[in-house]
């Protein structure tokens, strides 16, 4: 039986089918899709300056509710991490609004403020495609978040305080850490 054939109530059901099915590809490949959190599309022109991502495009994002107690349980940023099924279109999606050069291997979707001091894990404002290479590179930040994790788990440091500085300035953080020299002694967890 065809679509045209097929009795009229059916007809509409598999029409809002279809139509869902295409709204929410459309709002993942947008990287406006979430689990748990507003989201905002990446804006045309958005820009990376000094390694930094652009504020309007992702200015990073908390996840609500979310304690020191359960971030600094055994286990707590694998758990929540989203899979690569939902990071990769986004991350295209991302280097689209950012016309980023080179390949996505080139990148690493990265949480701005890690899921390892209560990063929101689907927020796309929390989301960004950053350089695997350069002066200061994806590896840079890595030693960061474990570096903030252990400050924030050990109470050494406002929790707070380290979820504002990766987002507005996650390089002046670094610096203020003590850069290359003083993170060596913080392995990235991968």
């Amino acid at each position: 039986m065809s679509a045209t054939s097929a009795p009229r109530g059916a007809r509409r059901w598999r029409l809002a089918l279809r139509a869902s099915v295409c709204l929410l590809s459309a709002t993942l490949l947008a990287g406006c899709g979430t689990s748990g959190g507003s989201a905002i599309p990446p804006a045309p022109g958005c820009a990376q300056h000094d390694g930094l991502p652009d504020p309007r495009c992702t200015p990073g994002a908390i996840r609500p509710g979310v304690t020191l107690a359960a971030i600094c349980a055994f286990g707590y940023s694998r758990a929540v991490r989203p899979p690569e099924s939902f990071t990769e279109p986004l991350k295209l999606a991302q280097m689209r609004a950012y016309r980023l050069p080179g390949s996505p291997s080139d990148y690493e979707e990265d949480h701005l403020v890690p899921l390892s001091i209560g990063g929101a894990p689907r927020d796309p404002r929390n989301l960004w495609p950053e350089p695997r290479a350069g002066p200061i590179s994806a590896e840079h930040k890595d030693r960061l978040e474990t570096w903030a994790a252990r400050m924030a788990c050990a109470h050494r440091i406002p929790l707070s305080r380290l979820q504002h500085g990766m987002a507005s300035d996650w390089i002046a953080l670094y610096r203020a850490a003590g850069g290359e020299r003083m993170l060596l002694a913080y392995p990235t967890d991968g």
